[in-house]
């Protein structure tokens, strides 16, 4: 194979695409300093900017086959502050979080406290944006543990529509979820 170091982003893209590890390691070499720099100028933080960018990165080879590219160095600095401002939210969240706990002796067990907390307040705030129908069945479901013959018979709706509701209202917590965690 010619040098990748020669070869235009397109061109590394394809390669990427074929799981070249050589167009990876090229791509990660062309942009990883100007990236970092992208995410050292939103975050003032070099390790938080660098784990940033290695995640970005990291995500571009695992969605190597799926994602569609124009522009390499535009994609990258685009997923690098998203990613960024999705950092900074979340540790805004987590701030607020403990800004409304009693203060108790810092260990590991508090840090466990406020990442269930920040999770029940993101789930939280997930449900409440399903619509309402959706929402009151998730809720009987899940809150109260009724069945869906119980929840069908108190909204006067069918046992399928029940668990229709139920259905699109996990897979929207299981899309929320992999959107914070993936």
């Amino acid at each position: 194979m010619a040098a990748v170091h020669n070869l235009s982003d397109q061109a590394l893209l394809a390669l990427l695409r074929e799981g070249q590890e050589t167009a990876f390691t090229e791509i990660y070499r062309r942009y990883w300093e100007r990236l970092l720099g992208v995410g050292y100028a939103y975050t003032r933080n070099k390790e938080a900017a660098e784990e940033i960018v290695h995640d970005v990165l990291l995500r571009l080879w695992r969605q190597r086959t799926d994602v569609r590219i124009d522009s390499l160095g535009a994609y990258l600095g685009t997923a690098v502050k998203f990613s960024v401002f999705k950092a900074l939210l979340k540790e805004r969240r987590r701030s607020e979080i403990r800004a409304r706990m009693p203060l108790i002796e810092a260990d590991s067990r508090d840090e466990e406290m406020i990442e269930a907390r920040f999770l029940k307040d993101y789930l939280d705030g997930v449900i409440e944006s399903l619509p309402e129908k959706c929402r009151l069945v998730y809720r009987y479901s899940r809150g109260e543990q009724l069945s869906l013959v119980e929840i069908a018979e108190r909204m006067q709706i069918s046992p399928k529509t029940v668990e229709s509701h139920i259905t699109k209202a996990l897979r929207t917590l299981r899309h929320s979820l992999q959107a914070i965690f993936f």
